[in-house]
This record gives C-alpha cells, structure tokens and sequence, in this order.
C-alpha cells in the first residue's frame, strides 16, 4: 500500500475545489472557448472525486485531523 500523505492530500482537495470554481466561473465568460474550461473542471472533478476517497478511508482508520465534510466547501 501507498504511504498516504494526509496534508498533501488535504491541500490537494482544497485547491482542486478552488480550482473547479475559478473555471467554473471562466467557462460563463463570453470570451473564451467554454468547452476547454469545461473539460478541465471534469479532469479535476474525477481527480478530486478520487482524492476524497483516498481521505475518507484514511478518516475511517482515524488518521486525519480534519473530517472530510468539513475539509469540503459546500
């Protein structure tokens, strides 16, 4: 098994969220092409999906100092 870096994983979480609502918001502008922005947010919305069951099978062993649900934004 991997050794699970838990802040790294964290941080990562965090910034792909961010980074899905900044494109979020640059895919509504009308000068820019939506569909590469809109493929972007997907790559990151799998990454970040695959990252969050990394975390919470980490919580589920006790081995992180802040639970899932309050690491995401809502």
């Amino acid at each position: 098994m991997v050794n699970v870096d838990i802040r790294s994983i964290s941080v990562c979480i965090q910034a792909l969220e961010d980074s899905i609502r900044y494109y979020d918001l640059l895919s509504q502008s009308d000068t820019v092409d939506s569909d590469d922005f809109e493929e972007c947010k997907y790559m990151y919305e799998v990454e970040l999906s695959r990252l969050c069951e990394l975390y919470s099978a980490e919580e589920t062993k006790g081995n992180v100092p802040i639970p899932l649900s309050k690491l995401l934004k809502s």
